[in-house]
């Protein structure tokens, strides 16, 4: 995710996955048979499941490309042989490969015992500010057919190979070098480092940096469209185009993808919005969005904190309302919501003073919960938060009630 000020939002930090699909101005979502928000069981799931359509070559080759990988088609045989991009390549290989073995092995074993219920009842990540962070989302939850990425970085658009020259190409895999450098050294995006690098305009948006983390993950591209909000309050889609003007948030991106070895289509949602109270408001465009979801596990980490001020109340109650689970750190939904809302709550790791960029946060409450000696904190074998340098990180994992929730009143 990103970091951020009080009243900022970035919803960066620093996206699986949804098959619903958005027609003309409406949105209809598939049924997955999983809980619902009142613990009773939903509707069956199909008892067959139709091929996915076949991967687009085009465009997976020219994610491949950018991430850095390389492409057999003939058309990049050149390209491949700049100076520029064999040093991203190797760079951005070397890169991946330590944080691969130092943060997302770790996580995908701990996930892998900790997070058991909570995957098999995953159908749809709801992962707001995390920005183009698709790297964890895919980890923590590989059994995510829907998953859906806030930042307030804008879309963009994918590199234009063929047009490039090769001074294009060079600064292109330069400043991507860069994101991806800046987020695989801390596990999460600088928002005004990202929109430093994006004003420089050789990186276009956060197309890019999904497209990166997307190939790195092994996942082939089927299709992408381009969404926007439609003149009846619902959303529109759209075949990727190059964009020459960037559009008035919010509106977002939908890649289909496969999984390897896997034939269940998948989809990555990424939203350019801003979900502060006076954008994100009820029954708008994107608020109505989250209507077509069905039930949702929520994933903060890196969220600046914003969660804890009223101006984003509106975001705050739609997660609590919305979400069968909630794993997050100490920047996102405060601990006395989920206590007094009658939550099970499960800790790990350690809980530590905010650091020194964030004022009033520190939550009482929750580090006397971490300090309980009565307490069960967990371990935590990895790290990707604020505290990067000295390794103290916090996760809190909160599942609903199985009664009908009831919405606490909370001063």
């Amino acid at each position: 995710m990103n970091e951020r000020r009080k009243g900022r939002t970035s919803v960066g930090g620093p996206v699986l996955l949804i098959l619903a699909v958005l027609l003309s101005s409406a949105v209809y979502r598939r049924d997955t048979g999983r809980e619902t928000l009142s613990g009773d069981p939903g509707p069956a799931a199909p008892s067959s499941i139709p091929a996915p359509p076949p991967v687009d070559r085009a465009l997976d080759d020219r994610f491949a490309f950018a991430a850095g990988l390389p492409v057999e088609s003939p058309s990049y045989a050149a390209w491949q042989a700049d100076a520029s991009w064999k040093d991203f390549a190797a760079l951005s290989g070397k890169a991946w490969a330590e944080f691969d073995s130092a943060v997302l092995q770790p996580m995908k074993v701990w996930a892998g015992s900790d997070l058991v219920e909570v995957r098999e009842k995953t159908a749809t990540l709801f992962y707001p500010f995390g920005g183009p962070d698709l790297a964890t989302a895919f980890v923590l939850f590989p059994g995510a057919t829907t998953i859906v990425l806030l930042g307030l970085e804008p879309v963009g658009n994918l590199p234009d190979f063929a047009r490039n020259a090769e001074k294009e190409r060079q600064e292109f895999f330069t400043d991507l070098g860069t994101l991806t450098s800046d987020f695989l050294k801390r596990g999460y995006f600088i928002t005004m480092h990202m929109m430093d690098t994006y004003s420089l305009g050789n990186v276009d948006g956060a197309l890019p940096v999904i497209g990166f983390f997307l190939k790195r993950g092994g996942y082939s591209v089927v299709d992408v469209k381009r969404l926007a909000p439609g003149e009846q309050g619902g959303w529109t889609e759209t075949p990727y185009e190059r964009l020459a003007k960037r559009p008035r948030r919010p509106y977002g991106v939908r890649i289909d993808c496969l999984k390897p070895g896997d034939s269940a289509l998948r989809s990555v949602y990424y939203f350019s919005c801003d979900v502060e109270n006076t954008a994100f408001r009820v029954n708008s465009p994107l608020y109505r969005f989250f209507e077509g979801l069905g039930n949702l596990t929520t994933f903060v980490k890196a969220g600046s904190y914003l969660l804890q001020w009223e101006n984003f109340s509106t975001m705050r109650q739609l997660i609590l309302d919305r979400s069968l689970f909630v794993l997050e750190d100490d920047t996102a939904v405060p601990y006395r919501f989920f206590k007094r809302g009658g939550w099970e709550v499960t800790l790990f790791g350690r809980y530590a003073t905010p650091v020194k960029d964030f004022t009033n946060v520190e939550q009482k409450d929750l580090r006397q919960a971490y300090e309980d000696p009565s307490g069960n904190v967990r371990p935590l074998p990895f790290h990707f938060g604020y505290r990067w340098v000295t390794q103290v990180d916090n996760l809190l994992l909160a599942k609903r009630p199985r009664r009908p929730y009831k919405v606490p009143v909370i001063k």
